[in-house]
């Protein structure tokens, strides 16, 4: 999918967490943002609700099988994706299937541990802080 300049794009991310509460990173293996460390995610599909984009964009991108919990929050800041208008809907996930797979999506991956910060691609850090946040207490 191209997205255009004229039209607002649909995207899902996921905060899929282990149960020691590790945040699972990728290293993102396409541009914008390649090299960096972000949370798995990607176009909604015409027909598809977000949270079923959600689950297939984590097993495309990292071979695991989740089932999402709630959502983060929603992120529309103009500028938070350099290709255009992109409107994100983050959701924490975790797994219950699967096994981790380098993709050409993902070259890599990593458990951010509790309280770890680490430079993300994207606005993935607000994403991580903002569900830390709703976890605290």
């Amino acid at each position: 999918m191209t997205p255009r300049e004229d039209r607002v794009v649909l995207t899902v991310d996921a905060v899929v967490t282990d149960d020691e509460g590790r945040i699972l990173l990728m290293e993102r293996g396409t541009e914008p943002f390649k090299g960096t460390w972000v949370l798995p995610g990607g176009f909604v599909d015409p027909g598809e609700t977000v949270e079923a984009a959600c689950v297939r964009e984590v097993e495309e991108e990292v071979g695991l099988q989740v089932r999402i919990l709630r959502q983060v929050g929603i992120y529309s800041t103009p500028g938070r994706d350099p290709r255009g208008s992109f409107v994100s809907i983050a959701f924490h996930a975790v797994v219950v299937g699967g096994s981790l797979q380098v993709t050409s999506e993902a070259r890599a991956h990593r458990w951010l541990d509790r309280g770890e910060v680490v430079e993300m691609g994207f606005d993935h850090g607000r994403m991580v802080e903002d569900f830390r946040r709703s976890t605290k207490g």
